[in-house]
């Protein structure tokens, strides 16, 4: 039985993907990003000084939305003005090694990394429904793609997500996946009210262990906060496939990410040297509870030239 969650202006948030380019990578329905390889290698610590040597990988900038505001299916130049303004995120992206690195940067005043934690209320501690900030790349699986999640054509996406507050505990973003179909799935999942018709939504994180734990309710002290997660063992299975680290400073955030072109498991994308993903971006401020901003998709092509092109 689905979950009903009706949601407004829903915009982004298996087999293994084969090298041969599906109908869905026509390089004139996106902007086109050669990701090359690096010259040198990058340590995953949340700085760019890795980045700075001529030849070091590929740099953009994308606008991030507003998502809450746009039409399902919309690509750009909607009619209705965003109660936000667009951001930017810069992107820099290269392989080494059959890996392939990833950096971000974007604007946030304020740091959020606390998950869920406790706050001191009347002589007892209550859990805070708040969230740490995120950011989330997707990457097509199968032959379809689209950038809203609301829209009734069915396909999946391989899923990294870096949260401040979990993934800086553990080293490491959730690798996840996302499902999207007009007919039910086979077990549990969400239910949305579509553009023609219902939706239904099929979130997983990868089979593993994330690195952290919750805590449980803490019994009589004086502090003010108590964090909600702990650090706790070590991350394992493929839900550890991608390392991450984010660094808050100066309001913004620097983030850097990696993961194998191939790493065994049949539900993760597989890239591959000269072959074509799309992708796309997102940023929450302060997990689901504030705004989530979005970027327009890409074509990625994995080169095997240095430098950008």
């Amino acid at each position: 039985m689905a979950n009903r969650n009706p949601l407004r202006g829903m915009l982004f948030g298996g087999v293994a993907a084969l090298s041969v380019v599906p109908a869905w990578a026509d390089s004139s329905a996106y902007a086109v990003w050669v990701v090359p390889p690096l010259a040198r290698p990058i340590a995953v610590d949340g700085k760019l000084d890795d980045w700075s040597a001529p030849e070091q990988g590929g740099d953009w900038t994308l606008t991030l939305t507003d998502s809450d505001w746009q039409p399902e299916g919309a690509e750009a130049g909607a009619a209705a003005r965003p109660e936000e303004p667009d951001k930017q995120v810069r992107i820099r992206m290269g392989h080494r090694d059959g890996r392939l690195y990833l950096a971000a940067q974007w604007p946030d005043k304020t740091q959020n990394a606390l998950y869920r934690s406790w706050k001191l209320s009347h002589g007892q501690y209550v859990r805070a429904n708040a969230g740490d900030d995120m950011f989330v790349v997707r990457f097509q699986l199968g032959d379809s793609f689209n950038r809203c999640m609301l829209t009734n054509t069915p396909y999946r996406t391989d899923l990294w997500r870096w949260s401040a507050g979990r993934s800086n505990l553990a080293g490491v973003a959730d690798d996840m996946s996302h499902a999207f179909s007009d007919r039910p799935f086979d077990q549990p999942a969400r239910e949305y009210e579509g553009n023609k018709g219902l939706v239904y939504f099929l979130s997983r994180p990868d089979e593993g262990y994330p690195g952290w734990q919750s805590v449980p309710q803490p019994g009589p002290g004086t502090d003010a906060v108590v964090p909600g997660i702990v650090k706790a063992g070590t991350p394992s299975g493929s839900r550890a496939d991608v390392t991450a680290t984010g660094v808050w400073e100066n309001g913004q955030w620097t983030l850097e990410m990696a993961r194998a072109f191939d790493t065994g498991d049949p539900g993760d994308v597989v890239f591959v040297a000269e072959g074509e993903r799309v992708a796309q971006f997102a940023v929450f401020y302060a997990g689901y509870r504030l705004r989530k901003f979005v970027t327009a998709p890409v074509l990625l092509q994995f080169s095997t030239k240095k430098g950008q092109e």
